[in-house]
């Protein structure tokens, strides 16, 4: 005979007990909507929002374009982990000889949600340097890498990506729509203090062989070695690496 299930605990959290729920849901390969997510558990669709934004934060789920949550790195069965460590292996050396050129810290991110996580850095020597990122998160539409991450979706998918966003950083969707369009002209994403102050990036997208952006790096270094005059010469050896990392990635 199956077991009883055990008795809840004297003092339960209710917050804490919905979250684990919605984990185990994600786990089992279960798509999830705000909507169905609050009529499962009985709860206000502004509270399934906060559970689910939370758990996006700590990795536990991701959004896709179709406003769907699904299963995120820190539970996900389909190979992602894996795939992950495939690209940081091919593109680690590519952002150290980056990283030699010019002494400063590359970065290495994927998108998750409206949000870019941080999968490798490589941090530059000198005394004032920016420091790692790696297992951090950061909001997409601020970050240079993400940036070029952003201006790879369609609109419906880049609307349907914000839909249900209440963070208190959601850009204003005009506003972030102009921002990409002069990413995809240059062809490289521009953080001039967007993501705190004193600190600028150029960021490039990686591309699977179909031609996808998959990925995408950023070089990060203080703002004041960081003049105008130099975006150019330093944006195109951002490109020329993300570059040498999709030829790796096809090969």
């Amino acid at each position: 005979m199956p077991s009883e299930p055990p008795e809840p605990p004297q003092y339960s959290i209710a917050s804490v007990d919905n979250a684990l729920q919605i984990a185990l849901m994600l786990m089992n390969d279960r798509s999830l909507r705000i909507s169905e997510l609050a009529a499962t558990l009985g709860i206000a669709r502004s509270t399934a929002h906060r559970l689910l934004a939370m758990l996006v934060y700590r990795g536990f789920a991701v959004q896709d374009e179709f406003r769907t949550y699904r299963a995120g790195p820190a539970i996900q069965r389909d190979g992602t982990e894996e795939r992950q460590r495939d690209l940081r292996s091919v593109a680690r050396r590519h952002l150290e000889r980056l990283r030699s050129t010019y002494d400063e810290t590359v970065h290495l991110m994927v998108l998750r949600g409206p949000q870019v996580l941080f999968l490798e850095s490589v941090e530059g020597a000198q005394a004032l340097k920016i420091g790692s990122r790696a297992g951090a998160v950061m909001p997409a539409h601020v970050s240079s890498g993400g940036k070029t991450l952003l201006a790879d979706l369609s609109t419906p998918a880049l609307r349907a990506l914000y839909a249900d966003s209440a963070a208190a950083d959601k850009p204003e969707f005009e506003q972030l729509e102009r921002t990409l369009t002069a990413t995809r002209r240059r062809g490289y994403g521009l953080n001039l203090g967007e993501a705190e102050r004193g600190i600028h990036a150029i960021g490039a997208a990686v591309h699977e062989p179909a031609g996808r952006a998959v990925a995408a790096i950023s070089l990060s270094l203080p703002s004041l070695r960081l003049p105008r005059r130099r975006i150019a010469e330093l944006a195109a050896s951002v490109l020329a690496t993300a570059a040498a990392i999709d030829a790796d990635l096809t090969g």
